[in-house]
């Protein structure tokens, strides 16, 4: 249970940075290249810590 609320979590600051990455006035690829950044590395955290990697 504990590690479906750790995923909850990182999940709920995953996305609150990437939508604070997509109010800022970069250009059109950046925004994008850096929220796709964000998600890849929110699963690689969830899958450490689930013990995956």
């Amino acid at each position: 249970m504990s590690i479906l609320i750790f995923a909850l979590i990182v999940l709920i600051v995953a996305a609150l940075i990437s939508w604070a990455v997509q109010k800022l006035p970069l250009a059109a690829p950046f925004g994008m290249i850096i929220q796709a950044l964000i998600l890849i590395i929110a699963a690689l955290v969830i899958a450490r810590q689930a013990g995956l990697l």
